[in-house]
């Protein structure tokens, strides 16, 4: 709360840069908590101002001012703001053709992803600031290919160097058991659909809360979130259409369009009408 009693204004934005894979975030934040929830893509976070925490990889971290946080695709995560200076920071989410792409391009060895052994770094990072600065900017304007692409591979090259683990390699995180793979398999095709848990535990033979601890322990959800989660991605692909947002939510399983802004914002830190702007605005502005 500011000295007079009201609420300061939160903002957030998440937008299509002009590099294709490339997703971008920027929010100043002060009370807004985001669900447990995952990306298909790499995280590539920087904190400037005030502190924010986040459940990763079972535990509690604190992203300083100053900071990266790194967080790999697939894996469950959390949110929220921990100062009263509120949580300012900026994301780069980057798709994983687009980072097999840029590893290429760096000469990596081998096809594996690189492995960032933890989520940040609470040391002030001068020099990756300004790279990820640099690079922020020119991906959010019009700015010449070679600068843009030369900008990504200096800011990638510095993050494996300093945070990487080469002794690692990351792989997409996958159920132990065939039987909670199926599951997720027939969650991510039946997205959209009514299903019980009783469902479910017939598909693979389990008993219902045995399902529903084993996923859990497994995928890092429980069934229900690993379904609205496909929904979720699912219904932000179908926003660079004209598709009304009401018959939008409910062909992706939602109640109604209220249900999927709440989720939404959760999740993204935007509501469903405001990322679909942001990709107006971007394609206006090409």
């Amino acid at each position: 709360m500011t000295p007079s009693g009201t609420q300061r204004a939160e903002v957030s934005r998440l937008w299509p840069s002009g590099v294709a894979g490339i997703e971008l975030y920027n929010a100043q934040l002060y009370r807004h908590a985001f669900a447990k929830h995952m990306h298909e893509a790499y995280t590539i976070g920087f904190t400037h101002l005030g502190v924010g925490g986040f459940f990763y990889r079972g535990g509690h971290h604190y992203a300083q001012p100053g900071s990266f946080k790194l967080i790999h695709p697939g894996e469950v995560h959390t949110g929220q703001v921990q100062a009263e200076a509120g949580w300012g920071f900026r994301n780069l989410y980057i798709s994983v053709p687009k980072m097999q792409q840029i590893l290429a391009q760096l000469d990596w060895p081998g096809p594996e992803l690189p492995y960032f052994a933890i989520a940040l770094q609470t040391s002030t990072d001068a020099l990756g600031q300004a790279m990820f600065s640099r690079l922020f900017v020119a991906l959010s304007q019009p700015t010449p290919q070679l600068e843009r692409d030369s900008l990504l591979l200096e800011l990638m090259a510095h993050l494996i160097d300093r945070y990487g683990d080469r002794q690692r390699r990351w792989q997409w995180p996958e159920p132990t058991s065939s039987a909670i793979a199926q599951v997720q398999a027939y969650l991510k095709t039946h997205y959209a659909d009514q299903i019980s848990i009783d469902t479910l535990a017939r598909l693979v033979g389990f008993s219902p809360f045995y399902l529903i601890r084993s996923f859990r322990q497994q995928v890092g959800l429980p069934p229900h979130s690993y379904q609205r989660h496909w929904q979720l991605v699912q219904a932000k692909r179908s926003l660079h259409s004209d598709q009304p947002l009401a018959d939008l939510a409910i062909a992706h399983g939602f109640c109604d369009q209220s249900h999927l802004n709440r989720a939404f914002k959760k999740t993204f830190g935007v509501t469903p009408g405001q990322y679909r702007q942001g990709n107006l605005i971007q394609d206006a502005s090409r």
